[in-house]
């Protein structure tokens, strides 16, 4: 099965890249990460297909030779956490803030009822995510962080850092001997970010380029270097320049998305784009517009 391979001990698997799906839904898109610390295997997110998850997860104990500690969560939405059961022998680590929505959850749209109604809409275009979603046990995290938590082994250190924005209580995860980060949804590859309207969106970019980073894990699409960070803030930068001179001199909102000189998202080149992760929406324009309004005000 082909991987990532991001550094010597740090290993990152899609199910978009084993089998080369071109159904768009974000489930195919997400990335789980294993770091190999000296002792122990840690992930990162789990994803949605179970039989890929569970391989994922023995090819690593095996190819490390070591038995796995913890499941970290970046985020408490469903494709990020729907394979679970696979890692309920370990301690799984959720920020407090996403603890609280992820319990409210399994009684509404995360609820054993409410998820068969969820399978439904995938039964015709992905046959295998349906029965997953059929099969999922979801349950509460055992170990949840309010601010940062460290996991230590030996001289190495795994950094778990709530940052919120994507949702209140999204974390990034920082490997500093291997200089990688994970960082979940608030970074996207094979998707537009998802910045709409959100200064604080930018602060978050730019505290990630201080960080001594070479490898960055996004929440969907492949492991990118830091420069990419670079690229997805001048463009927001760019944008939000762009916007303030066309709203200054009163452009419409609909003259603006024609106007040719419109900054064009770099990521629209990339083999594996998609303007959304369901067919017939389009991210980046809703991203532009929402700004757009933001500044108006």
């Amino acid at each position: 099965m082909p991987y990532y391979n991001i550094t010597e001990n740090v290993v990152a698997a899609s199910i978009n890249y084993e089998k080369k799906i071109r159904i768009n839904n974000a489930a195919q898109t997400i990335l789980t990460t294993c770091i190999a610390l000296p002792d122990s295997l840690v992930f990162v997110d789990c994803g949605v297909y179970l039989a890929f998850t569970k391989k994922f997860r023995e090819d690593m104990e095996k190819r490390f030779q070591r038995k796995t500690s913890h499941l970290i969560l970046t985020h408490s939405h469903w494709d990020h956490i729907l394979a679970m059961k696979v890692f309920k022998d370990v301690d799984i680590i959720i920020s407090k803030k996403d603890l609280t929505s992820l319990k409210k959850a399994l009684k509404g749209y995360l609820s054993p009822e409410k998820l068969l109604e969820y399978a439904e809409q995938y039964a015709e275009e992905d046959a295998k995510l349906t029965e997953d979603i059929k099969k999922a046990e979801l349950f509460s995290p055992n170990i949840s962080v309010k601010d940062e938590m460290k996991i230590t082994s030996n001289d190495h250190e795994i950094n778990i850092k709530v940052i919120g924005s994507h949702t209140t209580g999204s974390v990034h995860v920082f490997y500093p001997k291997g200089r990688v980060l994970c960082t979940g949804d608030n970074l996207l590859e094979c998707y537009p970010q998802l910045l709409a309207s959100n200064w604080k969106s930018l602060d978050l970019l730019r505290s990630w380029e201080t960080l001594d980073v070479v490898h960055v894990v996004p929440g969907h699409g492949k492991p990118v270097t830091k420069d990419y960070i670079t690229k997805v803030r001048q463009y927001y930068e760019d944008l939000i320049s762009f916007l303030k001179k066309e709203i200054n001199k009163n452009t419409p909102l609909k003259d603006v998305l024609k106007n040719p000189q419109l900054p064009a998202y770099f990521g629209t080149k990339q083999t594996d784009w998609q303007y959304a992760c369901r067919f017939g929406a389009n991210w980046l324009t809703a991203v532009i517009e929402d700004w757009y309004k933001l500044l108006k005000k």
